[in-house]
Order: structure tokens, then sequence, then C-alpha cells
């Protein structure tokens, strides 16, 4: 803050400090994270060579999230602006739902990232941290903690830091796989592998679609962060667009290598029967990667991809602090939490936001199931949230259409159903356990917010109207789900027990033969999610409300550069 602000007793406010390229650092780290180290190992069990086809379908689908993003963080630059999206357009019923997704997304994900770090270790160096069921043990709890704490004090040193600290992380981050994929290449590549264990898809194109919620779209994603960001950056108008589109072009590429290699270095004996076991049936898979530059003599690489998997996970952990810090933030503005959340200290930090966030990820260190099970329910809330994303777009070029945009998704009116429709598919293919868990999880924050509207006689009307369409959107996927084929873990006509929705048979007491047959399911959901997508598209706020909360969100990015002295951007 200014001398002259401070002097004035003006409030402590977010800094502008982050430029170009510690915001395309930002994204660029939340997209190379864990997923590297695990994503094509998990993606090649369930559709064997055709996991190539998993991953550009993956690209595909999320590359019109990453447009539709870039425009709209470039223009509303506002922290936390994957929530306050919604809102503008939807209200305050609405932007619940979405920031809840965005939240929960968020909150996850640095856990996630150091129980990725310390099962690496647990299974190289020091077993001590995770017992024989793969969970942490008291002092690897203590461990996990401790990473936590790092996180969280160097997001409190302010945004700039954290910045530069994730710069700097990340090119490491960025030379170890490209390297990792031209070293092992270049000494073992069996082209044969890709036909071998009966065929390039031998699970057929339903195990191309179960292998992308298994790592794909969790390696895939973090592009957004940026946007998250664009309420701290010096010139979002420019800088947003090109790291979140840049950022999601690099992870792309890089992917997608990654599986080739992963696929053309394997021994084709151990996988001339199958895919189940790549490395075969007595050997550890803890570090795929590791497993493979030292079986093809590359040593020394294995010490440096196990090393890898310390400083990838916590990089994009250390930003996910943040990014959550920054959700909760913009969640307080929009009264969703109490108003200590959008506290800013003298460093131009939301303190108590990072703290919350720090404590609230210790907590998640509970044994909640393995790496992939966890990816599996945030795969569904980052799902979730992205679908809002489109219809914000589309919405807000319709009631706010003569605002500035410094860039332009292409072809929004086809970019935006698609990518509303390809959310539905993911959430779908997640799996009905991880979607009824995100749902439980919804519920119990609804219930908090419920009882914060009677609590704060303040609180804005529920624009119960503009938002409700959030409601059909969650119940009918979830119902969908549910009635889904077996490979989703929806009900089956087979007897009890006998398939993954055994559970579910049980729960309603008895054998239910309705179930959508593989190819109508997705047609249905196409359908379903077309509907929703424009009954939410005509059911905005009026146009003037939309304007009143653009320029509400507009003038607090504008007062913080006076505050701070910052130019226009």
């Amino acid at each position: 803050m200014s001398a002259s602000a401070e002097s004035a007793g003006t409030p402590a406010r977010l800094r502008r400090d982050v430029g170009l390229l510690p915001l395309f650092m930002v994204s660029a780290g939340s997209v190379i994270g864990s997923g590297w180290l695990l994503g094509t190992l998990n993606a090649s069990k369930a559709a064997g060579p055709a996991a190539l086809i998993s991953w550009v379908i993956g690209v595909v689908l999320l590359i019109g999230v990453a447009l539709i993003y870039a425009e709209l963080g470039s223009t509303y630059p506002i922290s936390g602006s994957t929530a306050r999206f919604t809102w503008i357009h939807a209200g305050t019923l609405g932007g619940f739902f979405c920031g809840t997704y965005s939240y929960l997304q968020a909150m996850a994900v640095a856990p996630i990232e150091v129980e990725a770090t310390l099962g690496y270790l647990a299974a190289k160096y020091w077993p001590w941290l995770e017992n024989s069921k793969g969970l942490l043990t008291g002092r690897g709890l203590l461990v996990a903690i401790a990473f936590m704490f790092a996180f969280t004090a160097l997001n409190l040193f302010g945004i700039k830091w954290m910045a530069r600290t994730n710069t700097v992380a990340m090119y490491w981050k960025i030379l170890v796989p490209f390297a990792t994929v031209i070293l092992i290449m270049t000494k073992v590549f069996h082209g044969g592998n890709f036909s071998a264990g009966g065929g390039f898809m031998p699970y057929g194109i339903k195990g191309v679609f179960i292998a992308i919620p298994l790592g794909i779209v969790f390696a895939l994603e973090g592009f957004e962060q940026a946007a998250q960001l664009a309420g701290e950056a010096r010139n979002p108008k420019r800088d947003v667009p090109i790291a979140v589109v840049g950022s999601m072009l690099m992870g792309a590429a890089l992917y997608i290598l990654l599986q080739l290699c992963f696929t053309g270095a394997l021994n084709p004996v151990n996988i001339a029967h199958g895919w189940s076991a790549p490395f075969g049936p007595n050997v550890g898979t803890f570090g795929p990667y590791y497993e493979l530059a030292t079986s093809v003599g590359l040593g020394w690489l294995g010490t440096i991809l196990i090393i890898d998997a310390v400083i990838s996970p916590a990089g994009t952990g250390l930003v996910y602090v943040s990014a959550a810090s920054r959700l909760s933030y913009s969640l307080a503005k929009t009264r969703f939490v109490p108003p200590v959340f959008a506290s800013i200290d003298r460093r131009g930090v939301p303190w108590f936001s990072i703290i919350f966030g720090g404590v609230f990820g210790c907590i998640l260190f509970l044994p909640f199931g393995s790496w992939a099970g966890l990816v599996g329910a945030i795969t569904a809330a980052s799902s979730f949230m992205y679908s809002f994303a489109p219809v914000a777009a589309v919405s807000l070029r319709k009631s706010d259409p003569d605002r500035v945009r410094p860039y332009r998704a292409p072809i929004l009116s086809i970019i935006a159903p698609f990518s509303f429709a390809v959310s539905g598919f993911i959430i779908y293919w997640s799996g009905t356990a991880n979607d009824i868990k995100i749902d439980a999880a919804v519920v119990f924050f609804l219930i908090l917010y419920v009882i914060a509207r009677r609590l704060d006689p303040n609180q804005e009307a529920l624009n119960f109207r503009a938002g409700a369409w959030a409601i059909p959107w969650v119940v009918g996927l979830t119902i969908l789900s549910i009635f889904g084929g077996s490979y989703v873990g929806g009900i089956t006509t087979g007897p009890k027990g006998t398939g993954s929705s055994g559970g579910f048979e049980t729960f309603l007491g008895a054998k239910i033969g309705i179930h959508m047959a593989f190819g109508w399911d997705l047609l249905i959901i196409a359908v379903f999610s077309l509907a929703v997508f424009y009954y939410a598209v005509n059911s905005g706020l009026s146009r003037e409300v939309v304007q009143a909360h653009a320029e509400e969100a507009a003038a607090d990015a504008g007062q913080e550069d006076l505050d701070l002295g910052v130019a226009p951007h």
C-alpha cells in the first residue's frame, strides 16, 4: 500500500503485482503436478494404448473451457473470479453453487498433491510415512501438516512472493518431464506395444471414456488459475488470455508426449496379455517413470524423478492454497461466507482466508482413499465448476454487451453449449459414488449458507429464478449417473453384489431393471445438458441488475488501482 493511502486510512486491498510470466507460471504450475507422475499409468490400465485417444479427447473437451475463461478473466479481472462470474449474471443462488464447487475443487488439490509426494517418498525411502494400507501414519501426518504449513507461510508473504517462488519451481517442473520423454524415448521405444495386449483399443471405446476422469482431466485442469488471480495481475486484459490458453496448450503437448513415451517404453512381455499390470504382477508402481527410467539403465534419471515427486506436487499445492484463499475472499465479497474471509493485511493478502485454507487442508488428510479415488471426486467437482463458465460467457454477452472484451472466445455460440455438455459427460464418467459424495458436500455447505442467511440481515436477495437452473443440473446428473451403465457405477440388471452398483441396489431394497445402455446414455446426457444450458442462459438477471453487478466488480478492481497508485490497465 502506498504511504498516502495508508495515512489516509484507506483499507488494505489486494496488490496488483503479478506480471505475464508469473501469471503464466501460476496456471502452468497447476497443470503440471502429480498428474504427470501418475496419470498415464491409470489411463493405460483403463484404455491400453488407446489412452492416447483419451488424452486427445480430454484436451479437445477442455480447450473450449480454457478459451471461455480467457474471455471472462480478461473482461472481469477480479480475484476469485470463477465464483463472481456467475454471481454477476445469475445472482446469489447461482453464485453460491459455482463458488462452492470452485472452493471444494481448489481446497482439495493441495492435500492430494502432498499425499502423492509422501506416497513416492514412503515407497522408496521412508516407509514409516504410510501404513500397509497406504494411509498416513502419525508421523506421516505430521510431515503432511508441515507441507501445508509451508504452503500457507509462503502465501502469507504476499502474492508476489508466492508467484516468484512458483516461477522458480516451474522451470524445474517443465524441464524434468520434457527431458524424461526425450531421454527414455531415445533409449528404448517398442512400436509393437501400441497393438499389444488385445490391440490398440483392448477395452473398447468404454475404456477410452473411463480413462478420462482417472487422472486425465485432473492433470489438464488448472489453466483457470490465472483467471482466479486476475484481480492481482498487472495487465490482466493482455496477460490473462495468454496465460490461460498458453498453459493449457503446453500441458496438452506434454501429456500426449508422456503417454507416447510410457506406452512405447514398457517391456512387451508385461503387456502381452493385458494392461492391468504394465510393469508385471510383482512390481510396485509407486512411480511409473521411475520404474521406466531404472529399467532402461537411467538410474540417475530415476533419482531426479524422485526429487521431482516432491517439487512438482509441492509447486501445484502452493498455487492451490493461494487459489483457494482468493476464492474464499471472493465468496466473502458476495456474502456467502463471513466478512472476516475478506480481511487484507498490510502485505495485501487475504490472511484469514489463507490460514483457514491451510487448516482445512490439513483436515482433508483423513483417510478418504487412494490418489486415484481422490482424483475422481475432485474431477467431478472441477467439472461442475467449469460448467458455470460457458453459461456466464453467453449470458454476459447478452446482458452486458457494451463492456470492452480484450479477448473474445471464437464461435462462442458453438463452443459454450459444447463445453457445457462436455462438463456433463465428465461428471457422468466420474462415477456415481463420486457424484454422490460431491452432492453431500454441497448440501453441507448449503445448510451453512441457509444458517448464515438467517443470521445476517444484510444478505442480498436469493435471485432464485436466475440461479435455480443449478438445482436440476446437479440433481439431474446424479440421477442419470445412478441409472447409468455399470462402467460408471450405476444400477445394473444383474444380481445383487455382482457389480460395482450392488450397494445401490441393496440400499434401494430391490433389483431395478432400468438403466441406460452405453451410447444411449451419452445421447441422453447431451440432450439434458443442452436443455439446461439454454434454460440457464435465458433465465439470468435483468440487464440493469447484471450491469450494476459488473460495475460493482469493475469499481472494486479500479479502486484497488487507485489506492495502490497502480496505473490503469
